[in-house]
């Protein structure tokens, strides 16, 4: 089985002008438009294949490790974080609308783990705190110093406070 740079024509260290010439200048040729036999339809999807995994930098990375290791054959598949708008039953690629409609799903995913990340600090900088009246007053220990429970609590506190007063100031922007 050839590979996709052997399809194209092209050397392995070939850059995207290259691939992109030798696409047009194949397609040119295979095109269904141009040419109707059926052995061309199979090598212009064949091409068509080869350069939409070249153009792509990380396709491109994953195919040439898979070159490397052995596995050439193996279908590369690269699916961008997002949100995907449909998907047929056995695709293994995802369809998307556009950018912005495809990043709704990641900026709620990044207020949750914001939200998580607020709740965890503020039950650190309670227990800090707590822990730190309760040494203080409640049972004190010799070699125990309650003010650093009250310092980290009061810092962590602090932080959450900032970030806060931060996001609140430049989310209205």
């Amino acid at each position: 089985m050839s590979t996709y740079y052997q399809i194209l024509g092209v050397s392995k260290f070939a850059e995207a002008s290259e691939i992109k010439r030798a696409f047009r200048q194949k397609a040119k040729d295979l095109h269904p438009d141009v040419n109707n036999n059926f052995g061309a339809q199979v090598q212009f999807q064949r091409i068509n294949e080869a350069y939409q995994v070249l153009k792509d930098p990380m396709k491109r990375r994953m195919y040439d490790a898979r070159l490397v290791s052995g596995f050439p054959v193996q279908p590369v598949y690269y699916r961008p974080s997002g949100k995907v708008k449909y998907r047929a039953r056995g695709d293994k690629y995802a369809h998307y609308a556009t950018r912005s409609k495809a990043e709704i799903r990641l900026e709620a995913m990044e207020k949750y783990i914001d939200l998580g990340l607020l709740v965890f600090m503020s039950c650190t900088g309670i227990f800090s705190i707590f822990y730190g009246l309760y040494r203080l007053f409640i049972n004190p220990v010799e070699y125990i110093n309650p003010f650093s429970g009250l310092i980290n609590g009061s810092i962590i506190f602090g932080t959450i406070i900032v970030f806060l007063l931060y996001r609140k100031k430049h989310t209205k922007d």
